[in-house]
């Protein structure tokens, strides 16, 4: 029998070897490129959003389903998505089904159909699941106008570089494409 403590660390390890993205269709040809060159390295930063993400889109969730195991698999849950606006990966108006491992919905991660979201999702796994890069932080609303409410906090944190912080100061919502252009002009 494990004790507590190597329960947690076997769960946990995984975990990790699971929170790697997959997408059930095929992914369209990027509208942004799909090779960024790398920036400095920001020590206090963990690697950048862009830069980590196979799948960049905003768009509306369709439905939500769990899908059973099979066999020794993991339970898994399935989104779809219409996408309103492909950036990376996706095309404008293709429907997407992401597989996300089941644990990160009982750990509050979930979607709601008709919910809108811009999503920085990381590349397929082995087992076809996928998640946002850096959890919540590779996750935005998007309000009913279209645009994403901006967050000081949290753009701070994405935009360590002053230029591109001083760029979006005062500014309480942005477009999707406009703030993954941010984003992008921030890593470079």
């Amino acid at each position: 029998m494990l004790s507590p403590v190597w329960k947690v660390f076997v769960v946990a390890l995984i975990l990790s070897s699971l929170c790697v993205p997959v997408v059930a269709e095929q992914p369209a040809r990027p509208a942004l490129p799909v090779a960024i060159p790398p920036g400095p390295a920001h020590p206090q930063h963990p690697r950048p959003l862009t830069q980590s993400s196979g799948y960049i889109f905003a768009g509306t969730v369709k439905s939500v389903e769990r899908v059973a195991p099979k066999g020794n698999g993991v339970p898994t849950v399935q989104i779809n998505f219409h996408v309103d606006q492909g950036l990376r990966g996706a095309r404008t108006g293709q429907m997407l089904a992401i597989r996300e491992w089941g644990g990160l919905w009982e750990s509050g991660e979930s979607y709601r159909p008709g919910e809108r979201v811009l999503l920085f999702l990381y590349p397929p796994s082995k087992l076809g699941l996928t998640s946002p890069v850096r959890g919540p932080m590779g996750r935005f609303k998007i309000g009913p106008d279209g645009q994403v409410a901006l967050n000081p906090g949290r753009i701070s944190f994405l935009a360590p570089r002053p230029r591109v912080r001083d760029s979006l100061r005062g500014r309480t919502r942005i477009a999707p494409v406009e703030l993954v252009r941010y984003l992008r002009s921030a890593e470079e």
